[in-house]
């Protein structure tokens, strides 16, 4: 065999491994990483945002084996064009995550009519819109990127030491007056993701929105919390710090936040222009539940003395969250003290005096499900709580990590306006 059939030969296979990549996408796509676990479950947080890479991939691949295969053509036209109408399938059904585009906004649209009244978008100053996005989605920020505002970032500051344990925080603000901005200086504090007994803040707590929503003139605070050690989780975190780790309990991690939100109003407020009056909580995944028991739980009896009082919390954010804690994370469980597992069960925090929420969800989640998040959020909303819920077909768990695809930028544009609207 010559160097010229060994290299065709190379290049059907490569090309033939991409459509079989293909292939998983689309599952996973449809199905999530659920049912197969593993490392399905990780490749799950990437495939909506990388989808539109792939139909390249894969309508580049079908047209170079179009090419490799024309002599066909003409022999075997069958199976020629078999092979056309199988590559293209592929590229187009890996194209149905941006293609439901249209329906996130529409359905976000109606979220936010509900709430904020069919007129909230002329409710936001021209002046202010000129900071935002300005469309929910456009294909050539897919390509090229969201321009990044200048920003200070401080990382690595300690908050808390002890129980063997260190607590470490990043922060991030604007290079210019936050006064000048939508943001003004409110504070987010944002939770990181990991089933409570995994990840930390930076890389995977998704810090390009910490990093967007800065540059906006927001405060934001990606904080540590304490971890529980000694269970396997099967997405767990490469780089999960080993200071963090210890024999706790979520109540602990609760514990934990707390003290932050009383440094962040003696010591921090000042250092870093915060505004206390205009706090929001944000999470991800048992982030997301930990920001709801904080947003929730400020106002509840059973968590006071946990929290500073003296912050004005606005709004939570969660992203992809659990309505409730797992039994096995707390001290007690739900037969033996009811009142202390309801204390962690954010339907049953929920009252009409909570701040409003908004929620992210991607249909194909393997780790939080689409029915779960919806059932919460109705809950949530029969209790009271003004809710918005942003919905993204064909994602999975995890699936804002990058800003400029379609998910991310409708994510983007609807979490700064549901951030002014509610200051």
């Amino acid at each position: 065999m010559n160097k010229l059939k060994i290299f065709k030969l190379l290049l059907v296979i490569f090309c033939i491994t991409i459509l079989v990549w293909g292939c998983l996408w689309i599952y996973l796509l449809f199905v999530g990483g659920r049912q197969l676990r593993g490392v399905m479950i990780l490749l799950e947080e990437f495939v909506a945002q990388s989808a539109t890479l792939m139909v390249g991939l894969c309508v580049s691949a079908t047209i170079l084996l179009l090419k490799l295969f024309s002599s066909k053509r003409i022999r075997h036209p069958k199976q020629y064009y078999a092979l056309a109408i199988i590559g293209f399938t592929i590229a187009g059904l890996n194209s149905i995550s941006l293609l439901a585009t249209p329906f996130t906004i529409l359905h976000a649209n109606t979220e936010f009519d509900e709430v904020f009244g069919p007129n909230w978008e002329s409710t936001i100053p021209e002046d202010v819109k000129q900071h935002f996005l300005q469309t929910p989605y456009i294909l050539p920020a897919h390509i090229l990127t969201i321009p990044e505002k200048p920003i200070h970032v401080e990382k690595d500051v300690l908050f808390y030491e002890g129980e063997n344990i260190t607590l470490f925080f990043d922060v991030y603000m604007s290079a210019q007056s936050s006064s000048q901005l939508p943001g003004n200086g409110s504070v987010i504090i944002n939770l990181h993701p990991g089933a409570w007994v995994s990840g930390g803040k930076g890389t995977w707590n998704m810090i390009s929105t910490s990093k967007y929503l800065a540059g906006q003139g927001y405060v934001v605070f990606d904080i540590e919390y304490g971890l529980i050690e000694g269970f396997h989780y099967y997405a767990q975190a490469p780089d999960t710090p080993e200071h963090v780790m210890g024999n706790f309990t979520i109540e602990d991690q609760i514990r934990h936040i707390g003290i932050f939100t009383k440094l962040l109003e003696t010591n921090f407020s000042m250092t870093y222009g915060a505004n206390l009056d205009s706090v929001y909580f944000m999470g991800r995944s048992a982030g997301a539940h930990l920001a709801g028991v904080m947003g929730l739980g400020c106002n509840e009896e059973y968590h006071n003395g946990t929290f500073s009082p003296n912050l004005n919390v606005k709004g939570i954010i969660p992203l992809y969250s659990p309505s409730a804690a797992p039994e096995i994370f707390l001290k007690e469980n739900k037969t033996t003290n009811p009142e202390m597992y309801d204390a962690y069960d954010l339907t049953k925090l929920a009252d009409p005096q909570d701040p409003p929420a908004l929620f992210f969800q991607g249909t194909s989640d393997g780790q939080v499900s689409i029915t779960g998040v919806e059932t919460l959020e109705s809950e949530m909303e029969l209790k009271g709580v003004q809710c918005c819920l942003l919905i993204f077909p064909f994602a999975g768990h995890a699936n804002d990590f990058v800003l400029s695809t379609n998910i991310g930028q409708v994510w983007v544009y609807y979490l700064e306006r549901f951030l002014y609207l509610t200051q």
